[in-house]
């Protein structure tokens, strides 16, 4: 027999059972009962057992998808972090590096300043001591040796006049503007 006809003969037999006045109770044979109950269970198929071990193994599969999901997530959240942190980092390096060409120019202008501050000190002292030692010591005996001087003068007032004319362009000049480029595609951003 099936478990539905079994199921149908269990109903029939409560209700074939006789009644026991004022309680809506009935009188069956337990031995009856339970040799029908012995037979439902024998006959019931094996897809029961197996269903439950399909329903056990979908709760098994939900919970390691739910796991896996939380992993996902925590790590998405882990990398997104990682490439913020880094967009950052690119950005502060951009900044540095830009602060460095600046000093980098500002020094070197600087440099060069001194420099020729440097070499018009030198020049004009040079002039002023062959100055002196014209009017000290040549002036009177040696008229040819005043024309020499003075051509001498000529050529360190050009050459201070020169130095001069480098420095003033060299404090005007505008510091040049460095662009800063980022690679593209190497580790990150793609």
């Amino acid at each position: 027999m099936t478990v539905l006809e079994l199921l149908d003969e269990l109903e029939e037999m409560i209700n074939a059972a006789p009644k026991l006045p004022l309680t809506g109770k009935i009188m069956v044979d337990a031995n009856e009962i339970l040799d029908m109950a012995n037979d439902i269970r024998l006959s019931l198929p094996d897809d029961v057992p197996q269903a439950k071990w399909v329903q056990d193994e979908k709760e098994r599969i939900l919970a390691d998808a739910k796991s896996e999901y939380e992993r996902i997530i925590i790590e998405a959240k882990k990398q997104a972090d990682t490439m913020v942190e880094k967009d950052v980092i690119t950005a502060r390096a951009v900044d540095v590096a830009g602060e460095i060409y600046r000093k980098a120019d500002e020094y070197s202008k600087n440099m060069t300043l001194r420099t020729y501050r440097y070499m018009d000190d030198v020049l004009t002292g040079f002039r002023e001591k062959i100055v002196d030692v014209n009017n000290t010591y040549f002036n009177t005996l040696y008229n040819d040796i005043t024309r020499e001087f003075e051509q001498i003068t000529g050529v360190l007032d050009h050459d201070i006049n020169e130095v001069r004319v480098m420095t003033d362009d060299t404090e005007n000049a505008a510091l040049p503007e460095h662009r800063i480029q980022i690679p593209v595609g190497e580790g990150g951003n793609e």
